[in-house]
């Protein structure tokens, strides 16, 4: 006996298994989303797309951060745009962007999630990097414009060898963290009575400390950028991480480690 199955009962299997497939995989699709959005907890914890874009986040604002700052402080290096003397009449605009800045960073610290929510950690981010701009471009004012290439141009070569080698080392530098606050504070501690005494005795009796100063400095900014680069890379590096909603402060650290790095060797090698 011949079992005979109609065409339009095989068709409507068909739509049905065709429909339970899409609406499997949009769940799936749904859920990544989901599980994109609601990502919580150190970067080190989340699936591979996740760090991925944390990185290319976090990079991207850095860059950003970077040109936004080369273009506030190029026009400095003219007299014919900016002259000296108006810098020199006008010093306190330098000290007031400086204190600005470090109230951003406050701010930013101290202010609950203003620094992990958008849009006002794009804001606090790009507002102090504006006034950190200003800054840079009243002290790169008063060197010649072949000594901040310079700096600039060993800076750039500096981060590059030290980002390859935070990615590529199996050492885990991100146990560090408490040595280098301490080291940093110590080398503030150093800067502020040097200030003092430069300011009592006068800045050329005093010009090898200076330079040992950035000297030291130089390299705590070094080991700060292979520090901060395997905090957010992760990978092998788990000690300590980054969360996923940390990716504006961990631009911020990385911007300060290269300015500073750059202010430093400026000092060491500019020229006035």
């Amino acid at each position: 006996m011949t079992v005979t199955q109609n065409p339009h009962q095989y068709n409507n299997r068909q739509q049905l298994s065709d429909e339970s497939s899409g609406s499997e995989a949009e769940g799936c699709c749904a859920a990544q989303d989901s599980s994109d959005e609601d990502a919580k907890g150190p970067i080190a914890s989340q699936p591979a797309y996740i760090r991925l874009g944390f990185i290319r986040k976090v990079y991207s604002l850095l860059m950003v951060q970077l040109l936004l700052t080369f273009f506030i402080a190029l026009p400095f290096q003219f007299d014919a745009v900016i002259p000296k003397g108006w810098l020199r009449r006008n010093a306190w605009l330098m000290y007031a962007c400086s204190f600005g800045a470090l109230a951003v960073i406050c701010c930013m610290s101290c202010c609950g999630d203003a620094g992990k929510r958008f849009p006002s950690n794009y804001f606090l981010l790009f507002a102090f990097t504006i006034l950190e701009s200003v800054t840079i471009g009243f002290v790169t004012a008063f060197y010649t414009a072949e000594s901040v290439m310079l700096a600039l141009l060993t800076t750039v070569v500096i981060f590059g060898a030290l980002t390859a080698y935070a990615c590529f080392t199996k050492t885990d530098f991100t146990g560090l963290g408490p040595y280098l606050f301490c080291a940093l504070f110590a080398l503030v501690g150093f800067s502020l009575v040097l200030f003092v005494f430069s300011a009592i005795f006068g800045f050329n009796r005093l010009r090898p400390l200076h330079v040992l100063l950035s000297f030291c400095a130089v390299i705590l900014f070094s080991c700060y950028i292979v520090y901060d680069t395997q905090l957010i890379v992760g990978g092998k590096h788990r000690k300590h991480k980054f969360e996923v909603d940390d990716y504006v402060f961990a631009a911020l650290n990385l911007y300060l480690d290269v300015v500073n790095l750059f202010l430093n060797l400026l000092s060491i090698m500019g020229k006035r």
